[in-house]
């Protein structure tokens, strides 16, 4: 009856466990950096597309595409569609992107028709809470590592295409990487 390792085992074992744990180092790196990266990167990925999706079907259905609504002006923060029911406004601000019904002031100044969720009105608005059916219409979009960027294409003064390019800035060992690059031109409905 054996009760021990022979010094052959022993040296084996002290030889090939370093090879073994390097190729387990690389295993659980992946397992604990990688994939949770991978995954937020999906899910940020699949909420730029449902923003695509709701500007495309927006333009789609476009009267046109104003330069400028009752005061506010359309530029790289500020895209607006004007649909047969009213103007929308898609506003990048602070990592979100709003979509707004814009209805026009008396003193001409555009005011969204609609406030998401959670946000209490302005002081100008003398404290009036939002209803639930303006709350339900106004869509917001997180976007916290998501850059987009939209450009009104135009000919000879007619403005009939957005260009959105968007894509998902990640901080990887102290360099920004570029993920799911994509760029999608929306012809106006007007044009179909």
């Amino acid at each position: 009856m054996r009760k021990g390792f022979t010094l052959v085992e022993i040296m084996v074992v002290i030889i090939i466990l370093p090879f073994v744990l390097f190729l387990l180092d690389g295993l659980f790196g992946t397992l604990l950096t990688e994939i949770p990266r991978s995954w937020r990167t999906a899910q940020q990925s699949t909420t730029l597309l449902n923003l695509l999706e709701q500007i495309h079907q927006d333009v789609g259905e476009a009267k046109g595409l104003p330069a400028e609504f009752a005061g506010r002006t359309a530029g790289d923060g500020l895209l607006l569609v004007e649909l047969p029911e009213g103007v929308i406004s898609y506003q990048i601000k602070e990592d979100r992107v709003t979509r707004s019904k814009l209805t026009s002031a008396p003193g001409g100044e555009a005011v969204p028709a609609l406030r998401p969720a959670g946000i209490l009105p302005a002081a100008g608005n003398k404290g009036k809470m939002p209803s639930p059916r303006e709350v339900e219409q106004e869509r917001v979009w997180s976007e916290p590592n998501s850059k987009i960027e939209w450009k009104v294409w135009q000919k000879d003064g007619a403005r009939y295409a957005v260009d959105v390019k968007t894509h998902v800035e990640l901080k990887v060992h102290d360099r920004l990487e570029k993920k799911m690059a994509r760029a999608h031109v929306f012809y106006g409905g007007v044009l179909r």
